[in-house]
Formats: C-alpha cells, structure tokens, sequence
C-alpha cells in the first residue's frame, strides 16, 4: 500500500508550499506523488459554464480530456478516511500527502507559523516532526524550512525515513 503522511497547520503556515515542494523535489527523484487536499468551502466552477452548469445539475459528473481526469461528487455515503482508505489501494503513486485533516491518525508534519509553539498542537497525534517555514532558527523541537535548501534536504531524508518506517 502506498505510504501516506500529512501535512497540517493553520492556515497560511506554508502547507501548501511544502506540498508543491514535495511534489518538485519527488518527481526529480523519479517517485510519483499523490495528493488529498482537504477544503473548507466549496469549489468555486462558475455556474456559467459547461461544467458549472453540470455540478449545479448532478451530484456526479466526470471530466475527461486527453490528459487528466477528474471526478466531481456530491453527496457522497463514504466518510473521509473511507475514501482516503480507496485511494490508497487504487493509486500506483509511491506516497500519498493528505493536506489537513489533522484529526486522521497518519504520521504528520505539522507546520508552525512564525507566533505559533509546539505547545499549541498537543492535540495532534502521530507527529513526526514540527517545522516551519516562517521561522529562520531552528530549535530542539522545531525545523526551520524557511529556504529552498533546508526543505529539499528535509524532504528527502524524510521520505527515504517514513518508506523505511
């Protein structure tokens, strides 16, 4: 099954910048990278569209081109992590970054932003490492990632860890 970890923090603390940065420095490593992005609002596809015109009509429509696919559903029966649990069984990708969702019981980044303290998080299960990419020390208990560098070193030797887990 593929190995699957997340990435949490409040908003605006750097995760989906870390995400894109997993996904870069993954695919020049050769590994295939899936994605969960948890949202709290909607998607926004204007209604004065095609496809707008179709989520608005149905609770399921899929989008096809030559290049990608995807599938749009509403009102969906599973639950998050039973749709979380399908994806890691269908996917062919070596890891699965879920962005969010802290409650779920994955191993986890959790990203700090430049006011924020570990103790604030004791909440979290499953942490692997704090860091933060707006803080430019790094202490006992929080990584600094504030440049390029620092992340692409992170980010290998955390995924050669975690596969090794």
């Amino acid at each position: 099954m593929v190995v699957t970890f997340q990435i949490v923090g409040h908003k605006k603390s750097g995760k989906t910048t870390l995400t894109n940065d997993f996904l870069k420095i993954g695919r020049r490593l050769g590994l295939e990278i899936a994605v969960v992005k948890h949202t709290h609002g909607p998607v926004d596809i204007p209604n004065n569209t095609d496809t707008g015109k179709f989520y608005e009509n149905s609770d399921d429509v899929l989008l096809l081109n030559d290049t990608q696919t995807i599938h749009y559903q509403r009102n969906i029966e599973q639950t998050t992590l039973e749709q979380i649990k399908q994806l890691q069984q269908t996917t062919q990708a070596d890891f699965l970054i879920i962005e969010g969702l802290k409650e779920l019981s994955y191993e986890k980044i959790v990203l700090l932003k430049k006011d924020e303290t570990v103790a604030g998080f004791g909440e979290i299960s499953n942490v692997k490492n704090f860091a933060s990419i707006q803080k430019s020390t790094t202490t006992d208990d929080v990584l600094s990632l504030m440049d390029l560098d620092s992340r692409t070193k992170f980010i290998k030797k955390f995924l050669r860890d975690i596969q090794d887990d």
